[in-house]
């Protein structure tokens, strides 16, 4: 077997089998490594796989309810804009299929280990693989651009230690605030916009967001039955569904979608939590092994479990959040001068992308849309700039343009702007530039080796008077 097999086979392996296999085999090696028994572990391994097959199948439900609404809503503004959003699904089997992504897979998983192993992070990223596509989508640009397959690998390898030290600074708050103990999300398309969500809920509490108390909680305490989550979900799931078929209210059929997408909502916002915490479980076991082992040494080392994205996606502020950002990124694309891309298929992963955001704010709803908003309008002027050249990767990879004239990209995936300034950086092939980065890195390497708890402490109370979630009150009282 040659090395382009191999790495083929690892990519139909990811492919074929996806988080909900990979991810608790994963935990089961690693629960038996800490001394767990057979029992347990596999116990534990059960529960994860099935908390994820949990996440997919409402995930993907909900998203089959409300994409026609969303699609709808696009339809009917009837602005032409050239640059298609086919959606992170498509973009992720487009970059497990080209020659880059190939070779980059072999490269990630023993780097990811190297560098847990070595403690040079604290963060295993390696049980969360498949996210590694995000990577290979830049990687895979930058190939098709320059031709040098040794910058292609030198920009995904960057892209990837920048990610893990953004998820080293942000596990404990998204672990705290999602409720998953020792776990984090390191899916690159959401850590990189770590340092703006960091410097926006600063900014926003020095100007008084903190003392707007719009999280799901104080909305229930303030609303009563009003306020709860599924009432929440009921009300924003009419109202997508009302903008969306604002032009056909007269007919019955289209009064038959409002309200499929309204409780469909509500479901979510009432069924997630309780799959959540089947899933959160899953760590238990692990957890119980390692508070042991540093209490018999006296000392130990903490480290969290990269576990996938989907984790947080129906959390009563995240899910809140994302769907208030769907219309209002959607408004943007009409409006933002120098703007080409429509958002589209990805509009139903903003839960996803908005992550950081929200547990950064400590689900504050107000300074996550802000933030997201700025960010994400942001970041579509950059995919406008390089839709093209992802296009070109795309058709390289077999992909078929149902449409001539147009391109296509993923808002999910490309629309984020320091990912991509990493891309610019070497793009450019300016020595000094690539050079100024990686130094970067090992700078801040380097000061959050050294001031990490100080670093930490810091994040967890620039929102100190904004209420936390009911997991987070209870890790703080041990």
């Amino acid at each position: 077997m040659n090395i382009a097999s191999f790495f083929q086979g690892l990519s139909d392996l990811f492919s074929t089998l996806g988080a909900s296999i990979f991810v608790p085999v994963m935990l089961f090696i690693i629960a038996k490594a800490m001394g767990v028994s057979g029992r347990k572990s596999f116990n534990s391994a059960l529960l994860c796989a099935v908390g994820l097959t949990g996440f997919n199948l409402i995930i993907n439900s909900y998203g089959g309810i409300i994409a026609p609404a969303v699609n709808q809503m696009v339809t009917n503004t009837g602005v032409n804009l050239p640059i298609l959003d086919t959606g992170w699904q498509s973009t992720s089997v487009i970059a497990y299929s080209t020659t880059v992504g190939l070779v980059f897979i072999g490269i990630a998983i023993v780097l990811q280990l190297v560098l847990f192993f070595t403690k040079w992070t604290n963060v295993f990223m390696a049980s969360d693989l498949w996210n590694n596509y995000s990577f290979m989508v830049w990687g895979s640009m930058l190939f098709a651009l320059t031709g040098n397959m040794w910058l292609a690998l030198g920009l995904m390898i960057v892209q990837l230690l920048y990610t893990l030290l953004f998820s080293e600074v942000a596990a404990k708050r998204w672990s705290t605030h999602y409720g998953y103990p020792n776990c984090c999300m390191t899916a690159p398309h959401h850590l990189e916009s770590l340092p703006f969500a960091v410097l926006m809920n600063w900014l926003l509490g020095k100007i008084g967001f903190n003392r707007i108390k719009l999280d799901a909680e104080t909305i229930q305490k303030k609303f009563g039955i009003l306020g709860e989550p599924m009432f929440v979900g009921l009300v924003i799931g009419a109202l997508i569904g009302v903008l969306g078929y604002w032009n056909a209210l007269n007919e019955l059929a289209s009064w038959g979608v409002i309200t499929s997408v309204s409780i469909s909502t509500a479901a979510v916002m009432a069924v997630f939590p309780r799959v959540a915490s089947i899933f959160a479980s899953a760590f238990t076991a692990m957890t119980d092994a390692y508070k042991k082992k540093a209490a018999a040494s006296g000392a130990g080392r903490e480290w969290y479990l990269s576990i996938n994205d989907a984790a947080g996606y129906g959390e009563p502020n995240t899910l809140v959040t994302g769907i208030i950002l769907m219309p209002i990124m959607l408004l943007l694309a009409f409006i933002l001068p120098g703007n080409e891309v429509l958002p589209m298929l990805d509009l139903v992963a903003l839960p996803y992308m908005v992550e950081i955001f929200v547990s950064i704010s400590h689900g504050n709803i107000i300074k996550s849309v802000i933030s997201g908003a700025i960010w994400f309008g942001l970041g579509m002027l950059i995919a406008t700039q390089l839709a093209p050249t992802f296009t070109e990767v795309a058709l390289g990879a077999g992909f078929q343009l149902e449409q001539t004239g147009v391109y296509i990209m993923s808002f999910g995936i490309m629309c984020h702007p320091l990912i991509a300034g990493l891309f610019y950086a070497f793009y450019s092939k300016n020595f000094l530039i690539i050079g100024a980065v990686v130094i970067l890195y090992f700078v801040l390497w380097f000061l959050l080796r050294k001031h990490k708890a100080r670093l930490v402490e810091w994040i967890e109370n620039c929102s100190a008077d904004v209420p936390r979630p009911a997991a987070a009150e209870a890790e703080a009282k041990q």
